[in-house]
């Protein structure tokens, strides 16, 4: 049942956090840092920045600013 109240309880704070008018990535990571806070032993700022530059950091993004300078080369012509 605890399960359930947490799970109320996050989705909450998101939900405030975001009609608060927070971006959505700094109320998503608000959120899970709090939840990182409060359930684990592990330090919250070496686990945000090893797991945030990873994702930020890949070859795949590259993709989308090459994307949209072309899109806008050929917008402009």
């Amino acid at each position: 049942m605890t399960e359930i109240y947490l799970t109320i309880f996050f989705i909450s704070l998101l939900l405030f956090l975001l009609g608060s008018g927070i971006w959505v990535a700094l109320s998503m990571i608000a959120v899970s840092a709090i939840g990182m806070l409060l359930f684990t032993t592990r330090p919250v700022g070496d686990a945000m920045a090893t797991t945030i530059w990873g994702t930020s950091s890949s070859w795949t993004l590259t993709a989308l600013p090459c994307l949209l300078y072309t899109s806008d080369a050929a917008d402009g012509s």
